[in-house]
């Protein structure tokens, strides 16, 4: 393992890894090394633009290479099970996109593999943990701030899948794991379990928005089986009730925010990262601005200051400070157990909307 200066991280997919991974991470202490792509173009092409010394022809071939430390998954989710498995068993750490994997049985392959290897890092990409105002936000609920939890709503509003014009790509082929559920629905279930605690039960409602796409590949239109957006209800073991909304298909967009409601006060967290404590009784309370403890500046050279974009320059800081120590079980990291937990509840709410039941976890 090298110093922490040169933790050195392999990128499996040029999309992500192209528009956040590689220079965020870089700026938070770790050293991008190289990056396979199944279309070694692409793999060229991003190599050139963040100065990668390495490329590889195949992920295989990455996950063997010794001047890899880390490896970083973004590829379709169909991909994730294989690839982290194989790194593993190399000898690897490994940072995987979400969601998990296509489903329960393969996130059960994960987790024994990363059981198997205790020495190293294994962890799902939820990046929003290590978000500032989020992070203050479930300190906030743990200690009290508004009592016992009542409710809790998490949205994730967005306008990308409303175009008919929008090719046919994995994002709409359920089989490869394509979906607003898995791609968003994941980051807000697992922050709704890290914040308000275990589910128990969930029901839920999926929609398509454009049933068929152009293929340019193939030229011709294609079937969409993969979710535009998702209405989500939750249980949970503490009695508290929740909902979660992620859409591809609405108008405009209003971002990401999230309001919890409990018995002595709320907390609100708006589109804008901006964070808002009400405390007395309902309903003459007025929402006021909250700040984190540790007041963090504003972190120069990010390609933006976007909720993902901020969240993965501190969790590449924080995995910079803490694989050269020795430390592969991060508190506020989602593991690979925790990413277990996620895909049961997703595999649930695509029963739940089949059956058009409640499916218990």
């Amino acid at each position: 393992m090298s110093t922490s200066e040169g933790l050195r991280v392999g990128f499996v997919g040029s999309g992500w890894s192209d528009r956040v991974q590689i220079p965020v991470f870089r700026l938070g202490g770790l050293t991008p090394q190289a990056i396979a792509s199944a279309n070694p173009e692409n793999a060229q092409r991003v190599a050139a633009a963040h100065q990668l010394p390495e490329t590889y022809a195949t992920w295989q071939e990455l996950v063997a290479s010794e001047s890899v430390d880390i490896v970083s998954i973004c590829t379709p989710p169909h991909l994730h099970a294989e690839i982290a498995i194989a790194a593993l068993a190399a000898g690897k750490h490994v940072i995987c996109e979400k969601p998990t994997a296509l489903n329960v049985n393969e996130a059960e392959a994960m987790l024994a593999a990363a059981q198997a290897a205790p020495g190293r890092l294994a962890i799902i990409d939820h990046e929003l943990r290590f978000h500032p105002q989020r992070l203050h936000m479930r300190q906030l609920i743990k200690e009290g701030y508004i009592g016992s939890v009542l409710q809790a709503r998490f949205d994730r509003l967005g306008s990308e899948r409303l175009d008919a014009a929008q090719p046919w790509t994995w994002w709409s082929d359920a089989a490869r794991g394509g979906g607003m559920l898995g791609a968003l629905g994941s980051h807000l279930i697992d922050l709704a379990r890290w914040m308000i605690g275990r589910i128990e039960a969930v029901a839920a409602q999926l929609q398509i928005g454009h049933l068929y796409r152009h293929d340019p590949q193939q030229g011709f239109q294609r079937q969409v089986t993969a979710d535009d957006h998702a209405d989500l209800l939750l249980r949970f073991v503490n009695g508290a009730l929740g909902s979660i909304t992620v859409s591809g298909i609405t108008p405009g967009g209003y971002g990401m925010s999230i309001l919890v409601v409990g018995a002595e006060g709320a907390l609100m967290l708006d589109n804008q990262d901006r964070l808002f404590g009400m405390k007395g009784v309902y309903p003459g309370g007025e929402w006021e601005p909250l700040r984190p403890k540790a007041n963090l500046p504003t972190v120069e050279g990010l390609p933006n200051q976007g909720a993902f974009t901020v969240g993965s320059y501190y969790l590449a800081q924080t995995l910079a400070m803490s694989l050269p120590m020795g430390e592969t079980m991060l508190d506020d990291a989602a593991s690979f157990y925790d990413g277990l937990v996620v895909q049961r509840v997703l595999d649930a709410a695509r029963r739940a909307h089949q059956t058009r039941t409640w499916q218990a976890l």
